[in-house]
C-alpha cells in the first residue's frame, strides 16, 4: 500500500537548510567523466523518462533538477503528471505526491484507473496495484495551502528519511498564492533549485498559465512565457513542459460526434519549451482515453494495464 505522510509530522529539523557545499576543482579533474558522457559506444542511460512511445529518449528526468508542468486551468495537467508519476514508479523510482488540492484517495482513484487501464477495476486488481506501490510511492496527506518553508522541509524530509527521488508539488498557487509577491516567488525558485542540487531530488511543480488575452484564447498552445507569476519560474527551472488540451476538437465533436476531421485531430499536445540538459525541444501530439484517463501516442493505441507494459519492456 502507498504510505501516507501526515501533515502532523514535525518538520522543524528539516526547516534549517544545510550549508551548500561548493567545491572548487580544476577543470581537468572532469576529463574521465566527460569521456563517458560523450562516448558513442557507452550503454544507453538508465535515467527514467516517460513510457509513451513518442517520448522515448526525448524526455528524461535526471536527478537534481526542477521541472515545471504548466497549462491553462482545466487542461488536465494534474492528470498528466499523475501518469508521469506512475511511469516513474514503474521504473523503480521512489515518488512522493503532494496534491494540495485533492484528497489522497481521489488521487489514488485516478491513478488506479490509469494503471489498470479501465474505469472500474475489480477489488483484487486494486489491492494488487496498491501492493505493487510499496517502496515506490508515498502521498502527503494534506489538502490546503503549504508555506514555501514547509514545502522545502517536506522535500528534504522525503529525500533524507525515505530516500526519495521524485516529488510532485501540486500546485504552485497553493504554495505561493499571491502573484504580487514576486520576491517570495523568486526566492522559492532559488531554494527549490538549491535543494534539488543538495539532495539529488527531481522536484516536479504543477503551475498555471495566465488566462489568454488574445482572440484565439485557449485554442493557442501556451509557452513558458505564459506562466503565471515571476519570470524566475521559467528562468531557473531545469525543464518546462506545457500540457494543452484541444478544446476546439471537443467542441466540434459535441456538435457532431461523427466529424471525421475532428476525430483525426490530437486530443492534447505536450510541449517541451525548455530542457536544460536535453537536446530536444518541441511538441508531441497525444490522444486521451476517457475510460482509463490515460494519454496515448495515437487514437489507435491499445490501453493496457501497466503490468503488461512492463512485461513487454523486460522481454
Amino acid at each position: 500500500m502507498p504510505e501516507y505522510l501526515v501533515d502532523e509530522i514535525d518538520f522543524e529539523a528539516y526547516l534549517e537548510a544545510t550549508e551548500f557545499q561548493a567545491k572548487v576543482l580544476p577543470a581537468s579533474d572532469y576529463a574521465d567523466s566527460v569521456k563517458k558522457l560523450l562516448d558513442p559506444r557507452a550503454p544507453k542511460s538508465d535515467v527514467p523518462g516517460l513510457l509513451l512511445r513518442k517520448s522515448r529518449d526525448l524526455i528524461k528526468f535526471g536527478s537534481a533538477e526542477v521541472t515545471f508542468w504548466a497549462g491553462y486551468n482545466g487542461h488536465r495537467k494534474s492528470m498528466f503528471t499523475s501518469q508521469v508519476a506512475l511511469d516513474l514508479a514503474a521504473q523503480g523510482q521512489r515518488v512522493l505526491i503532494a496534491s494540495l488540492e485533492m484528497l489522497p484517495e481521489k488521487t489514488m482513484s485516478r491513478m488506479t484507473r490509469q494503471a489498470c487501464g479501465m474505469s472500474h477495476p475489480v477489488p483484487a486488481l486494486i489491492d494488487k496495484f496498491h501492493g505493487w506501490l510499496d517502496g515506490r510511492m508515498w502521498l502527503f496527506n494534506h489538502v490546503g495551502r503549504l508555506t514555501p518553508e514547509k514545502s522545502l522541509a517536506l522535500c528534504r524530509y522525503f529525500a533524507e528519511e525515505k530516500c526519495g527521488q521524485h516529488i510532485f508539488l501540486d500546485s504552485w498557487m497553493m504554495i505561493c498564492a499571491s502573484e504580487e509577491h514576486m520576491d517570495e516567488q523568486k526566492q522559492f525558485c532559488t531554494d527549490l533549485y538549491r535543494l534539488a542540487q543538495e539532495t539529488g531530488l527531481h522536484i516536479h511543480v504543477v503551475a498555471h498559465c495566465r488566462k489568454p488575452a488574445t482572440a484565439d484564447g485557449e485554442d493557442r498552445i501556451p509557452s513558458r512565457y505564459d506562466l503565471r507569476g515571476a519570470s524566475a519560474i521559467s528562468d531557473q527551472a531545469s525543464n518546462v513542459y506545457l500540457v494543452w488540451m484541444n478544446k476546439k476538437k471537443f467542441r466540434k465533436l459535441q456538435a457532431n460526434p461523427n466529424d471525421m476531421e475532428a476525430l483525426a485531430e490530437p486530443c492534447a499536445v505536450l510541449r517541451c519549451d525548455k530542457q536544460r540538459d536535453g537536446e530536444w525541444e518541441g511538441a508531441l501530439s497525444l490522444w486521451f482515453d476517457t475510460t482509463s484517463l490515460r494519454f496515448c501516442d495515437d487514437r489507435t493505441s491499445q490501453v493496457e494495464p501497466y503490468s503488461m507494459i512492463l512485461e513487454r519492456r523486460a522481454a
